[in-house]
């Protein structure tokens, strides 16, 4: 007797099924992509319990006649490739022909399909892929398809759904993701009978954005383009303090297939380089139309995965299409901002997004944790925005205000809490952290004289003897090139003392010992990049913020606005090396609706 044997056929289709059809929201992926192909421009999608007892899914598309609807529920029945090299250039959804058998094999399952200009249509039901009847039916154009049960065959994968809400919340982030893709087709979600989402048809991108995400975040989005000749790149990537501390909201769509590209997407947040916070991500919806023939597409069952011919031509591509973008756009942080967030989960993520946003990154933690800052409690604030409208006032009538630089596009008014600078340009009112912002142009000097190697050394008049722990030389020695290439002369006395003959420029006011050890101490206590370009960076990041204007420290008038001058010339003064926000705006506008006038 043969141990060989051939398995029959629902069996086979129930090991395809596996792979194809984990959850129900890979149900609602196969069968809205089957609407997308056929050319529908208003889908439909209404399940119930999740999606576990029931997933209706209507089209407008082009319909099946009554014989192609008894092939369609047939493995590996496919009208969109006929031969080999249909493989190798395909532009469509779905291709393989797996998704309706496959979840037929573990449902109970209904399609209705009828073709414009004929009388009526057809309909056919399968329980557990095998079809149990086939009649004509009347109804309007288009297709619908309905599944009960699913994997009420299959008990032993039914038991690893999740919760109802956590199975809704695939299908509901999935049909987000899908009418971002396809902003010309109306989308609308049912879940229970309550019609969860409705995604009219729109002429662009950035109105679906606002439909999808809401007005507040649309207004957050910067554009990005690309022209190439074999490529061409569009969408839009949000400003920095959008960012999110996971992937979740980085869509990248190749010939309006949603698809994940680890490579790509790194490469889109090092083109934010610096202005984001430590393990944040950028948040990204980008569109890219390319030759089919230079993609594959057929990598993955589930067709989530794609490979490009020229792969290194693409990333180079979509790195500078988006650092141009950054580097052109105003990215000030706006009141308005406040209200521009992509939806979350519960709202407890919410909560902590905003305090792992108000939460300074190690270094600048330690300059400021010990720092006084004014008590607000609810019995002293009149008086506190009393003392504020004086300082305000005073500053104004001051004479050295007109002694400024005419040329300034922000001019300081005054100081709050020595941390926060007051300044006003012609559109309204200027917030701006001095240690943030201090830091960002120490970074860019830094960044700056270590790329052009032109060290600015300041001899000391009386060598300084630097003494170590044990811990501290070994990272000192470490890291001793960097620190030798910014402009230190460091040598060995003996023991664990060292001697400084020459620090950076910058530093000469500074204490010495202090930046150094700090500077050490802050290395210790963060991530130690792999690369010698991060390992570089790192102690640039370091000394920019131990060199920086302290917050708490006090600024005379002129010194506000020398800051806020070397800040206007950079290419990215809106971040501090760490990601946080170096000044907030408050337009005329804001002002007004502040007021309610």
């Amino acid at each position: 007797m043969s141990l060989i044997k051939i398995l029959p056929q629902n069996l086979v289709n129930q090991i395809a099924a596996g792979e194809v059809v984990e959850r129900p929201s890979s149900v609602v992926k196969e069968l809205v992509e089957n609407s997308l192909d056929a050319g529908a421009d208003i889908i439909t999608v209404e399940v119930k319990d999740g999606g576990t007892s029931f997933i209706k899914i209507a089209d407008n598309g082009r319909g099946m006649s009554r014989e192609d609807l008894e092939l369609a529920i047939k493995p590996h029945a496919t009208s969109k490739i006929f031969n080999e090299s249909d493989l190798w250039k395909i532009s469509t959804m779905g291709f393989r022909g797996e998704a309706l058998p496959s979840i037929a094999s573990v449902s109970k399952m209904s399609i209705k399909s009828k073709r414009a200009g004929e009388v009526g249509g057809s309909r056919i039901d399968c329980v557990g892929g095998e079809v149990v009847s086939v009649e004509d039916v009347g109804m309007s154009d288009g297709t619908r398809v309905e599944v009960y049960e699913l994997f009420f065959n299959t008990p032993a994968r039914q038991k690893y759904l999740k919760r109802e809400n956590t199975e809704f919340g695939h299908i509901s982030s999935l049909i987000n993701t899908i009418a971002l893709a396809h902003p010309n087709i109306a989308f609308k979600l049912i879940h229970n009978e309550k019609t969860v989402s409705d995604f009219p048809k729109s002429s662009d991108l950035l109105s679906r954005i606002a439909d999808v995400f809401g007005k507040n975040t649309a207004e957050a989005m910067i554009p990005i383009f690309y022209g190439g000749s074999e490529i061409k790149i569009e969408g839009f990537i949000a400003k920095p303090f959008l960012s999110r501390s996971t992937s979740q909201h980085q869509y990248i769509f190749v010939n309006g297939r949603p698809v994940q590209h680890y490579l790509l997407a790194n490469r889109i947040k090092d083109a934010y380089h610096s202005m984001l916070m430590e393990h944040k991500k950028p948040i990204f919806i980008l569109n890219m139309r390319i030759d089919p023939s230079l993609i594959d597409v057929n990598v993955h069952p589930r067709k989530t995965e794609i490979r490009f011919e020229d792969q290194e031509t693409i990333i180079r591509a979509v790195y500078g299409c988006v650092k141009t973008s950054l580097e052109k756009a105003n990215l000030i942080h706006g009141a308005s901002d406040s209200f521009a967030k992509f939806p979350t989960k519960p709202q407890a993520e919410s909560s902590r997004a905003e305090t792992d946003f108000n939460r300074t990154s190690p270094s600048c933690g330690k300059q400021s944790s010990s720092l006084p800052y004014p008590d607000r409690r609810p019995s002293e604030s009149a008086q506190y925005a009393i003392d504020f409208s004086r300082q305000l006032l005073k500053a104004r009538d001051q004479k050295n205000i007109r002694d400024l630089d005419e040329k300034a596009i922000t001019r300081a008014i005054s100081q709050v809490s020595n941390s926060y600078i007051v300044a006003e340009n012609e559109d309204g009112l200027i917030l701006i952290d001095q240690h943030a912002a201090h830091e960002r142009v120490r970074y860019e000097e830094l960044m700056d004289q270590f790329e052009k190697q032109e060290k600015s050394v300041q001899p000391l008049l009386v060598p300084q003897q630097l003494e170590l722990t044990t811990e501290e030389m070994s990272l000192f020695e470490e890291k001793k090139e960097i620190f030798e290439a910014l402009g230190f002369e460091i040598e060995a006395f003996g023991g664990n003392t060292f001697v400084v003959h020459a620090v950076p420029g910058f530093l000469s006011t500074q204490e010495i010992d202090d930046v150094i050890k700090g500077v050490l101490d802050d290395i210790q206590n963060g991530k130690n990049p792999t690369t010698m370009q991060g390992r570089i960076e790192e102690i640039i990041n370091y000394m920019a913020c131990r060199s920086a204007i302290k917050f708490g420290q006090k600024l005379e008038l002129p010194e506000m606005q020398s800051l806020i001058l070397q800040l206007e010339k950079l290419k990215r003064p809106s971040t501090c090396p760490h990601g946080r926000p170096t000044t907030i705006s408050l337009t005329l506008g804001d002002l007004d609706k502040m007021f309610r006038r």
